[in-house]
């Protein structure tokens, strides 16, 4: 996934126990108790997960690249609206690197993410 409209470039960072929330697209292996996303391998859940890729790796091309990151949506309404996911699921969320505008809905990119288990 990759911004339609990048509107700030700027790393935010927050302390440890301080997160904001989101909503994420995923697809659910029920055997593994693992999840995935677009670009994603399999991931586990319950633990706040870290795009490994350095600040300076960007995403996008020309006058729209931003670092990459975990893409999330800031509405439930934007997530469900972006692709047939299994579920779409509300996530935590710190360091944002990158905030825009995917498929008409607000979205950021994060460096990290955590996800619950879903119920």
């Amino acid at each position: 996934m990759c911004l339609n409209l990048v509107t700030s470039i700027k790393n935010e960072k927050l302390p440890k126990d301080e997160y904001y929330t989101g909503w994420k697209c995923i697809n659910v292996d029920k055997q593994s108790n693992t999840f995935q996303s677009l670009y994603n391998c399999n991931r586990h859940f319950d633990k706040w997960l870290r795009c490994r890729l350095p600040l300076s790796e960007t995403l996008g091309s020309g006058f729209d690249e931003y670092p990459a990151g975990f893409h999330i949506f800031i509405t439930r309404e934007g997530a469900r609206n972006w692709s047939s996911y299994d579920k779409v699921i509300k996530v935590r969320y710190r360091r944002v690197v990158a905030r825009g505008i995917q498929g008409g809905y607000k979205c950021i990119v994060a460096k990290e993410m955590y996800v619950e288990s879903p119920k």
